[in-house]
């Protein structure tokens, strides 16, 4: 069964902003999307890579809800386990 980990999820949102540096996901439960400079767009981005990626759909109204990298990464896995 595929698992996004936080180092995969750091990375896709990394190349998401086009940055050379991965966000700092130390406290990935904690800090927002909004604090890491991220707005609706990148993290459209970033939906957008981990469903060619894992080949999984993410309904946007449930996306809506989430604001943290942690809150992503237990959506997404938790879609994933789902989906097998």
């Amino acid at each position: 069964m595929a698992e996004l980990s936080l180092a995969e999820l750091r990375e896709i949102m990394r190349q998401s902003m086009g940055e050379d540096e991965a966000p700092d996901l130390a406290d990935a439960d904690a800090v927002t999307f909004e604090d890491l400079g991220y707005d609706s767009l990148a993290v459209l981005e970033t939906v957008n890579r981990i469903e060619r990626t894992y080949g999984v759909k993410l309904p946007e109204e449930e996306l809506a809800e989430i604001r943290t990298p942690h809150g992503m990464l237990v959506f997404v896995n938790e879609r994933l386990r789902a989906a097998v």
